[in-house]
């Protein structure tokens, strides 16, 4: 089972045509939020494209799950062929319970308290734009980063992959992993 983890693409269509390259094969790919928009706060490039972004998201050859951002207006669901889900999406596949959330809705507690109550293996978000990968008693958080606009100490853009009980952020500047941890 080979899973993408994206966020943050704020409709830029170079971050994901970058990230279709690491998602190659994919059985399912999951944006958790910010998919088309740039909001007032953040630049726009010349790669700002967000009808193209949604028409190759459209056309992605696997099966995508949106999770709404903050930046994600109601106007964007009629551009996207899938549903963009809030506060969270639940998935459930192969034998992974996962929820993908934007994050800038739930505190801490409230993520690991979701976390007990629907048995997840991962929790999956964005908004910060910065990496993060770490267990928090039986529960793997991740935080792809940004595809588009990184911040952080890792200011290169990324995107997350589960593969083989393995959840990895790798880079989209040269392909590189950046970190990994095991699931369970």
């Amino acid at each position: 089972m080979k899973i993408g983890l994206i966020s943050d693409t704020h409709g830029y269509i170079d971050a994901w045509e970058k990230a279709e390259m690491v998602f190659d094969g994919a059985d399912l790919v999951i944006h958790m939020g910010d998919i088309l928009g740039s909001g007032p706060f953040n630049p726009r490039y010349e790669e700002y494209n967000p009808m193209k972004l949604a028409h190759a998201l459209n056309s992605a050859p696997y099966p995508m799950v949106f999770a709404r951002g903050n930046c994600d207006a109601q106007v964007d669901t009629n551009a996207l062929d899938y549903p963009i889900q809030a506060p969270y999406a639940l998935v459930y596949v192969g034998g992974l319970s996962l929820m993908a959330t934007h994050g800038h809705t739930h505190r801490e507690a409230d993520l690991l308290e979701l976390g007990g109550k629907y048995n997840l293996d991962i929790v999956a978000l964005g908004h910060t734009h910065v990496i993060r990968l770490e267990k928090r008693g039986g529960l793997l958080i991740v935080n792809p980063g940004s595809a588009a606009l990184p911040k952080g100490d890792e200011d290169f853009p990324t995107v997350g992959l589960f593969e083989d009980g393995l959840v990895k952020i790798v880079s989209l500047t040269d392909g590189s992993e950046v970190r990994s941890l095991a699931i369970g």
